[in-house]
C-alpha cells in the first residue's frame, strides 16, 4: 500500500479545489495512476521470480509476458549469461543470415541433415583441403574447426554451423551432392548419436543435474534417461529452438554444458 499513498494523496487535494464538472476527468487520471502503478508491481514480481530461477525457461517466460517491461535488458542480460539465444522467437532465426553462437546451431539444426549427408559433408570439406578426420557423421571440434576454415576462405560468417546454402555450395564445390535419405529420419540419427556417445554414467548424472539447473526438471538425478529425463530434454530442445527428439547430440551436450556454466 505504500506504493500507493503519495499517488493518492496528491490526487485527493486536486480533487477538493477542483471545479465539480473536472471530477470525472480526474476520476480518469486517478485510475490511470493507479493502474500503472499495478502494472509496474507485477512487472517487478514477475521480473524477481524469473531472477530467483535464474534459469533460460524463467527469463524468457518473463520476456514473454512483458516484453517492453521494466527489466527487460536485464532478463535480456541474464539469458546471454546463460548461454542462451535473445531474440523475439529464438526458435525461428533467420537462415539467410545467421547469429553466431545458439542461433547458427539452430539454423544447422532446422536443415535435419541425416547421418548421411553430414558423413557427405566431411568427405567434401576434407577434399576441398579443410580435413575433418574421420568421416562419421559426428560433428566433433575437429568439423567445427575445418568448417570454420572453410566459412573464412569463403568470406562467410565464421560459426563453424552451416546453413542450406552453404551446404549447396560445398556440394558444387566438391563436384558432389547432397541429396536427402528419407529412410534415415532425423530424431533416429539423434538416438543414434547420443548411444554412439556412450556417455558413462558420470556424464548422464551430469546431463541430468544441467537440465535441473536451467529449469528443465529430470526428476531426480540417478543416472538414467528415463521418460522424465526425456520430457525435459526435449522441453530444452524446444527452446532452443532444436529437433526436440528427447536424445543428445555431441553439440547439444556442448550447448547444455555451456549454458549451465561448464
Amino acid at each position: 500500500m505504500r506504493n500507493f499513498a503519495l499517488p493518492m494523496v496528491l490526487v485527493a487535494g486536486l480533487a477538493g479545489a477542483a471545479p465539480v464538472q473536472a471530477q470525472t476527468d480526474l476520476g480518469d487520471v486517478v485510475s490511470g495512476i493507479a493502474q500503472s502503478l499495478i502494472t509496474q508491481e507485477l512487472d517487478k514480481k514477475a521480473y524477481l521470480e524469473a531472477q530467483r530461477l535464474n534459469t533460460v525457461r524463467g527469463y524468457r517466460n518473463y520476456l514473454a509476458q512483458y516484453p517492453k517491461g521494466i527489466y527487460r535488458v536485464n532478463a535480456e542480460r541474464a539469458l546471454v549469461a546463460l548461454g542462451a539465444s535473445v531474440g523475439p522467437d529464438p526458435g525461428r532465426p533467420d537462415p539467410g543470415n545467421p547469429a553466431v553462437g545458439s542461433n547458427a546451431a539452430q539454423v544447422e539444426a532446422s536443415l535435419g541433415l541425416s547421418r548421411t549427408q553430414r558423413e557427405r559433408i566431411q568427405r567434401q570439406l576434407t577434399v576441398l583441403g579443410f580435413p575433418t578426420g574421420v568421416a562419421d557423421g559426428l560433428w566433433g571440434s575437429k568439423t567445427r574447426g575445418a568448417i570454420i576454415q572453410w566459412q573464412k576462405k569463403n568470406k562467410l560468417t565464421a560459426t563453424g554451423y552451416v546453413t542450406a546454402r552453404q551446404v549447396n555450395l560445398l556440394a558444387e564445390q566438391s563436384g558432389g551432392s547432397v541429396s536427402p535419405t528419407p529412410e534415415e529420419p532425423a530424431a533416429g540419427n539423434d538416438q543414434l548419436e547420443e548411444r554412439l556417445l556412450s556417455l558413462t554414467s558420470a556424464e548422464r548424472y551430469e546431463v541430468q543435474r544441467r537440465l535441473t539447473a536451467l529449469g528443465y526438471n529430470t526428476y531426480g538425478v540417478d543416472g538414467s534417461f528415463g521418460s522424465n529425463t526425456r520430457r525435459a530434454m526435449a522441453s530444452w530442445q524446444r527452446d532452443e529452438g532444436l529437433r526436440a527428439s528427447g536424445y543428445l547430440t555431441a553439440d547439444q551436450l556442448r550447448l547444455l554444458r555451456r549454458q549451465s556454466g561448464g
